[in-house]
């Protein structure tokens, strides 16, 4: 059975799919552009991480999508903040790569 409902938990999966979604976009670019100045073990460590951080964030926004309105209020809230901590260290990647790619 499938009840879409919107509340906290759909919404927080809506922006974790469109999280993981423009991460992976972020995530070409940036290993496209260093290919050339980086080491094996680096790219091979981002690819790794392009291969798995996007998916698994996709398949738990999916989820909570999908089965979010059978959350109490303060497993939503947990799920809020784990939605923060992941976003400021997805932030904070980018910001690292960006900071390295421009030496």
């Amino acid at each position: 059975m499938v009840n879409i409902g919107l509340n906290l938990g759909s919404i927080l999966g809506l922006l974790q799919i469109l999280i993981a979604l423009g991460y992976l976009a972020v995530s070409i670019a940036q290993i496209a552009s260093a290919i050339g100045s980086q080491r094996n073990t680096d790219i091979l460590l981002r690819v790794l991480q392009l291969i798995f951080a996007p998916i698994i964030l996709f398949l738990c926004g999916a989820i909570l999508f999908l089965q979010g309105w059978r959350l109490d209020p303060i497993l939503q809230f947990q799920q809020l903040l784990l939605s923060f901590l992941i976003s400021y260290l997805i932030l904070l990647d980018l910001g690292r790569s960006n900071r390295n790619s421009q030496r």
